[in-house]
């Protein structure tokens, strides 16, 4: 597999990993703004997703080193479809006929730039 592909596709598998942690996070927050701020910056759900938000982020410097941005950003739109599936698998959350709907016309799109 060619680099600027493997990489199109990790990122976006990154960065959707990172939204569950950053999720994970949240989930012992107060209301407390300052208490909130203070606290999450040592919580290690979200120290873990912004190791994997800070990692993505050189990934894509390199894939946009190889690629189109025109080409390259549309592979982002995948989270859209990773970001739910992980909540229904990881977190139950529940996913509706719509949702199927609109992941299928995502990823059409993704399929017909990747031939661009």
């Amino acid at each position: 597999m060619r680099l600027d592909l493997l990489l199109l596709i990790l990122v976006p598998v990154m960065i959707a990993f990172g939204q569950f942690l950053f999720k994970m996070a949240g989930k012992d927050l107060t209301g407390n703004i300052g208490r909130d701020l203070v606290g999450i910056a040592f919580q290690p759900y979200f120290i873990g997703a912004m190791v994997l938000y800070g990692a993505a982020s050189f990934l894509w410097v390199i894939a946009l080193s190889k690629t189109d941005i025109s080409r390259a950003y549309p592979f982002m739109a995948s989270g859209f479809v990773i970001v739910p599936i992980l909540g229904y698998f990881l977190l139950n959350e529940t996913l509706n006929p719509t949702f199927f709907f609109g992941t299928a016309l995502i990823v059409a799109g993704i399929v017909v730039v990747s031939f661009a």
